[in-house]
């Protein structure tokens, strides 16, 4: 049988797109990972960053249309009118707060005013469990939430419980593995199945151990002496109790070891949870201020207008939102398990967008990041499995390790942005841990630049350990030293997303 010329040609382009889809290569960082979960291979190198995001994304985010709406015009507020709607907003918030079961605090389309003041003990309490702001949609006809007055350093929507302080339960006493689930504790009686826990510790020796054979500098006093060393953090759910070893459900992400006078403790983990923000536009004033962005200039240019924070926050979200003109958008202290996904920044340039700080499985996902602030996402102080998925950044926009020795944190399939100028204290240095993870990242820059990742001649801005490169692409010449491991440079590498395949792996298991 004659084949046509015509359907030749059409068929031709087909197979040589499919014969270069199938001829990008697998990285063989991949190749490891995917042999040590079906047993052929213990040794691994990659932390599993699939424990991330709104119950560590083995659900989706969950409408939540039985819950009560409790909407803000109801109490008092008026979109478009021109007046301030403080009250009116918190009133409806206190009510969902008192309803049994938490509700929806919803927003009709329109813009809605607050801050009528520069007053900056005044904002947004939640401090409940199953409270959700909700607007109309973030773009044109939506809803737009509108800070007037800058509050410097005040973030004006605060989640976080009433009472952050924990409790110490009990002890670690033998060593664990990076990587591993299971801990020895010395008592076992005050834990209990589906506990949430943090494991803590901080000594000057275990820190010299865990980055050696690198010199520290002895500028990053933070380190030293003995209150000092890195700050360990690890919040953990207990999935089993075997008299006294304790299972948890997620990966440890650094070795246990005993060290003399400073134990690994496991403290309580208070916390608010399924708790959310969406569909809104959220807008500073920080466009009318008769100044362009200076780093650190002043408290104005780095906090004058301030948008959200979660602290101690547990299975919770931020979604479908844009931020328009703010000094500061997003911090997240100690947040476990939380999605921040579909986010849009843009407007006149502030200082910082997406910080996790401390917590666990942070996850950063499909936000449009454009330049409009100096840090793009990123972590800091301890933060633990910080995810970065699938996000845009501008040229030059600098990714955020912010000093106090975050570890295992993924920047993955990441189009834009630079690692230089990280910032953060002298004494609260090195900027990162182990186990940074660049994959498919595509750098943007207008400059060529050399990275000497560790040096303690001088102070660097982007002192991490060991960082690891899969994938690494630029559209400038960049040159590394003291980089950990450099793996197909220059080629996009098989899996695109790294997360998405380990979850997807991880998903298939169970």
């Amino acid at each position: 049988m004659m084949v046509k010329s015509k359907n030749i040609k059409l068929l031709l382009p087909l197979v040589i797109v499919f014969y270069i889809a199938e001829a990008q290569e697998t990285a063989p960082l991949w190749e490891e990972f995917e042999n040590s979960k079906n047993g052929t291979n213990t040794q691994v190198t990659l932390p599993d960053f699939s424990y991330a995001g709104y119950h560590f994304s083995e659900k989706e985010i969950p409408s939540y249309n039985e819950l009560k709406i409790f909407d803000v015009t109801s109490f008092g507020a008026i979109p478009n009118d021109g007046n301030y709607d403080d009250e009116a907003i918190q009133k409806a918030i206190d009510a969902a707060q008192n309803n049994k079961g938490g509700g929806v605090v919803f927003f009709p389309p329109g813009k809605f005013l607050i801050a009528p003041d520069e007053d900056k003990s005044k904002f947004f309490l939640i401090n409940k469990s199953n409270i959700i702001l909700r607007g109309s949609g973030s773009g044109a006809g939506g809803t737009e939430i509108f800070q007037d007055k800058m509050r410097v350093g005040s973030r004006q929507f605060r989640f976080q419980p009433e009472e952050v302080k924990a409790q110490v339960i009990t002890i670690i006493t033998e060593p664990a593995q990076r990587g591993g689930f299971w801990i020895t504790v010395r008592d076992p009686s005050k834990l209990e199945m589906g506990q949430d826990v943090v494991m803590m510790h901080k000594s000057e020796e275990f820190t010299r151990q865990y980055f050696a054979p690198r010199a520290l500098s002895k500028d990053w006093t933070r380190l030293f002496g003995p209150k000092g060393g890195m700050q360990i953090k690890e919040i953990h759910t207990i999935e089993k109790i075997e008299g006294d070893r304790v299972k948890f459900k997620n990966p440890l992400h650094i070795e246990v070891k005993m060290i003399p006078g400073h134990d690994f403790e496991l403290h309580s983990f208070p916390s608010i949870e399924e708790c959310g923000i969406e569909d809104i536009l959220f807008t500073g004033n920080w466009s009318s201020y008769p100044e362009d962005f200076k780093h650190h200039k002043d408290a104005i240019h780095d906090v004058g207008w301030i948008a959200i924070n979660m602290e101690n926050v547990k299975n919770s979200w931020i979604r479908n939102c844009s931020f328009k003109d703010w000094n500061e958008v997003i911090n997240v202290r100690n947040g476990y398990q939380v999605s921040l996904i579909d986010l849009i920044m843009t407007g006149k340039k502030g200082h910082t967008s997406i910080h996790a700080r401390s917590g666990y499985g942070v996850l950063i996902k499909n936000c449009s990041f454009n330049g409009a602030h100096h840090h793009g996402p990123g972590t800091g102080y301890g933060g633990v499995a910080t995810v970065v998925t699938q996000c845009t950044m501008g040229e030059d926009q600098i990714i955020d390790s912010h000093s106090g020795q975050p570890y295992a944190t993924l920047f993955d399939d990441i189009n834009g942005g630079v690692f230089y100028n990280l910032g953060g204290p002298l004494p609260g240095l090195p900027h990162h841990g182990k186990h940074l993870v660049f994959w498919n990242f595509q750098y943007l820059s207008n400059k060529d630049f050399h990275y000497d990742f560790w040096s303690v001649e001088r102070r660097r801005n982007y002192t991490i350990a060991d960082p690891i490169f899969v994938g690494f692409r630029a559209n400038r010449e960049i040159t590394f030293e003291n980089v950990g491991i450099d793996q197909l440079r220059g080629e996009e590498v098989f899996p695109k997303s790294l997360f998405e395949a380990q979850l997807n792996l991880r998903l298939k298991k169970n």
